[in-house]
């Protein structure tokens, strides 16, 4: 029995990963494992009997070790009882560092008889032990232990940072001395649900030493052992500067919302100083207003300010190096005053501010959206010291909202001008018009009277305007409405539509032939010659008249019919005057059903976009494509865009198509994309009419954002007598879309009257030369010198030049022999549907 417990003792021996050595008094190896003898290489039959000595001489890898195993064995015998020691010991060329217990044993006399080493390797843990102090000293947010009774066991340097007390003041403290009071049993509740093994994220305040309260995010996690809790670890982040950002956002979301929605200035601006004194600790703020005539500042709102120290500081100067306000207000820069005692700026003011207990001061000048002075914006602190990173977000953001709200304030008159009155012209636009409409549609109503709608559209305007510059077209804009509004009866309202079309509206209207009379007559007074700078021009015009109730019930219906009328009579030759009547001629009839027809279309998505290359012949590679709407009418079949853009225009529906165009370019760029096509631009046309109807530039940009695309991906081109027409608008738009990253093309190039003219005053990317030059190439000589011109022109420019219309390889030859290596036309390729557009691409 006693044979077969040996064998089971040497079996388990043998199986451990442990070093296990039992030798006699005299340091001899009685017993051994087999993995002692593999980790120092020792001969499982030569080592009994032997010392750590002995061996060291037989077994050189061992004899390293001797020493310091004979050295540790003293100790244990010295201290008579087990001791523990760390040996680092290589294994295959790796150090190990082994935990050795030596246990000596004495026999029933109390001698020295044998002692028990047990080495394990402990490497691992130690390893991982040092990885989690690395991880606890060094990480950039606060971390701690807790025992199970929510004592602090131990804190990194961060959370002495946030908690501002020294480690050996927190260690076996409970967490509640650092919690605010009020939010305790709440960080209780999450305590205890921890201890369940149940980790933990929540916010909580914090109640620093120095009794500042911060807000903070913790993070806990159990610590188990066998499945059992048995401390607990946390993570916490000071998050006060973030939670605050977030509150300043909110009442900026606020401010601006009442301010567009027109509150009360007062209201506004009280509001905002009694928010940011609510943000900032122990800090006062003011808004002053400057008053250009006295170069001075007059204290307007300060909710908290000393009373006293208000009347002192009001009707400050604005100065050079004069205190915060007066030299933020006078250099237009923000001015940080740190300590108000020492700063020389404040030396004449300085007794008045420590008076009141004011010791700091950061001063913002508040500027209107074009640069000039309106006031400043102070936050006053009791404290020395400068603001923190949130209390400088403040005073950007809510001296910046001032400004806002000072600026709607001094301009609401402006607005409400801008928002009903053509400014060219000073008569009502079109939207106040509408605005008014059903106002008056009623009173008509109730007193059982008719009111008739008037649509006047210039004849000959154009060419004037393009051929004297806009400046001469607007005045003479000016004067014909003038002579429209002299014209009236009071009551009546004259409305500029937009570019050179009214809209009258005639109250009280019983006798259609006075209502021609009347229109006759105004007719009569445009024709008579206009002078400007001392030249005299002509225009005529065309009217058509509709009258409700008769003609339509609605403002919009009238004007339609009554525009039905007069391109009925434009398309005669002008110069007349047509009442609506719904027998009139089909082409009327069909123009007025095309425009309700083209409405549903878009709806229905019978538009399709075809795409043109554009062809760089010198490389043989595309570069670009055009794209051209096609309308797949159920009827008609493929409508080409000349049949239907003209009324598309007239109609004003150009603004949701071409919206649509811009939109279904740059999603059909982001599907090539997805199916990995190499990106290759697309240029999309863009009329006066979607200028004046739509924020191009805005709605590009959007676009693009939307489709997740570079501007380079799209390029905006317009014709050339779109330059003629609304030229200050067409240049500020063309210059934001190039500010976007948009290239900018013009079309049709050389069938203007200024052509040259426009080069110098927008600067373009890209000048198409209009097909009209390049059909009769070569055999043209005047066309082809104008077009070598072109080409010449556009290199010394640095703009890229595209002939467009080519059908021909003469065609071809005559422009690349004169330095042209842009093309588009027939000759390379049709429009093609969009599934087509890289199978051509391919064979290229």
């Amino acid at each position: 029995m006693e044979v077969d417990q040996n064998n089971i003792l040497t079996k388990i021996i043998d199986t451990s990963p442990d070093i296990i050595v039992l030798k006699d008094k005299k340091g001899r190896w009685i017993k051994t494992n087999k993995q002692t003898l593999n980790i120092f290489g020792i001969d499982e039959h030569s080592y009994k009997g032997k010392t750590e000595e002995e061996l060291g001489d037989l077994f050189p890898c061992f004899a390293p070790y001797a020493p310091y195993f004979t050295a540790s064995d003293k100790k244990a015998w010295d201290a008579g009882q087990q001791i523990k020691v760390e040996e680092i010991i290589p294994i295959n060329g790796t150090d190990h560092i082994f935990e050795v217990i030596k246990i000596p044993l004495y026999d029933s006399l109390g001698h020295p008889d044998t002692i028990v080493v047990i080495g394990r390797d402990i490497t691992e843990l130690v390893c991982s032990n040092q990885r989690y102090k690395t991880f606890f000293d060094q990480h950039p947010d606060g971390v701690f232990s807790l025992d199970m009774e929510g004592n602090f066991l131990d804190i990194n340097q961060e959370v002495e940072k946030i908690v501002g007390y020294q480690k050996d003041e927190l260690i076996d403290q409970h967490f509640a001395k650092v919690i605010a009071k009020d939010n305790l049993t709440f960080v209780t509740e999450r305590f205890e649900n921890v201890k369940k093994g149940h980790a933990e994220t929540h916010e909580a305040k914090i109640v620093r030493k120095d009794g500042k309260i911060i807000d903070m995010q913790i993070t806990t996690i159990p610590s188990t052992l066998n499945d059992k809790t048995i401390g607990i670890h946390g993570v916490a982040k000071d998050i006060t500067d973030q939670k605050l950002s977030q509150k300043m956002k909110e009442f900026q979301y606020m401010y601006l919302a009442k301010i567009a929605s027109g509150d009360p200035i007062q209201d506004i601006l009280l509001g905002i100083v009694e928010t940011v004194e609510n943000l900032s600790n122990e800090s006062y703020c003011s808004i002053m207003l400057y008053e250009k005539e006295h170069n001075w500042l007059r204290l307007a709102y300060a909710s908290q300010l000393p009373s006293s120290f208000q009347v002192q500081v009001d009707k400050f100067p604005v100065k050079l190096n004069l205190a915060s306000c007066g030299h933020a207000a006078y250099t237009k820069k923000t001015k940080i005053t740190k300590n108000i005692e020492t700063d020389p700026k404040w030396e004449n003011w300085k007794s008045i501010a420590l008076k009141h207990g004011i010791h700091s001061c950061w001063s913002k000048p508040i500027l209107s959206t074009d640069g000039e002075l309106l006031g400043t914006f102070a936050i006053y602190h009791s404290h020395v010291r400068e603001p923190e990173r949130y209390e400088l977000d403040m005073l950007n953001v809510f001296s910046y909202l001032s400004g806002l709200a000072l600026e709607r304030n001094i301009k609401e008159q402006e607005i409400h001008y801008l928002a009903s009155h053509d400014l060219l012209t000073d008569l009502y636009n079109i939207r106040y018009l509408h605005d008014v409409s059903n106002t008056i549609i009623q009173e008509t109503k109730a007193s059982e009277s008719k009111f008739a709608i008037l649509v006047m559209d210039l004849d000959r305007f154009k060419p004037i305007n393009d051929s004297f510059g806009h400046a001469f077209g607007d005045k003479l804009l000016q004067h014909v409405a003038k002579r429209i509004t002299d014209h009236v009866r009071d009551g009546d309202i004259v409305s500029r539509m937009g570019g050179d079309e009214f809209v009258l509206l005639l109250r009280d209207v019983t006798d259609k032939t006075l209502l021609l009379t009347i229109a006759d007559r105004m007719i009569h007074e445009i024709k008579k010659p206009i002078v400007i700078e001392n030249r005299e021009f002509y225009v005529s015009a065309s009217i058509g008249i509709s009258v409700f109730p008769e003609h339509g019930d609605t403002l919009d219906l009238l004007i339609r019919n009554a525009d039905i009328a007069m391109y009925q009579r434009k398309g005669a030759g002008g110069k007349s005057i047509a009442l609506y009547d719904e027998s009139m001629t089909e082409r009327g009839i069909e123009l007025f059903m095309l425009n309700e027809e083209l409405h549903h279309a878009l709806s229905k998505n019978q538009f399709e976009l075809y795409y043109q290359p554009k062809i760089n012949a010198e490389v043989g590679k595309v570069i670009g494509l055009e794209a051209l709407i096609r309308w797949n009418h159920p009827e008609k079949g493929v409508v080409g865009p000349l049949q239907f853009i003209p009324s598309v225009e007239e109609s004003g529906f150009i603004e949701e198509l071409g919206k649509w165009v811009i939109w279904e370019a740059c999603r059909q760029i982001q599907e090539w994309k997805k199916q990995q096509h190499p990106i290759v631009p697309i240029a999309v046309n863009v009329s006066v009419n979607q200028f004046i109807l739509t924020d191009i530039p805005s709605f590009v940009e959007k676009t693009l954002a939307e489709f997740t695309l570079s501007p380079n991906c799209l390029e905006i081109e317009i014709t050339e007598s779109v330059l003629n027409q609304h030229s200050q608008l067409i240049q500020h738009s063309v210059k934001r879309l190039q500010e976007i990253g948009v290239k900018i093309a013009i079309d049709d190039f050389g069938t203007g009257y200024a052509s040259i003219t426009y080069l110098r005053q927008i600067r373009v990317d890209t000048i198409k030369i209009d097909r009209s030059f390049i059909s009769t190439l070569p055999n043209n000589h005047e066309d082809g010198a104008i077009v070598s011109a072109l080409i010449t022109l556009a290199r010394e420019l640095k703009i890229q030049i595209i002939a467009e219309g080519v059908e021909t390889k003469e065609q071809l030859e005559f422009l690349l022999s004169k330095g042209c290596k842009d093309f588009q036309g027939f000759y390379f390729s049709r429009p093609l549907q969009a599934n087509k557009v890289y199978e051509f691409i391919g064979t290229i």
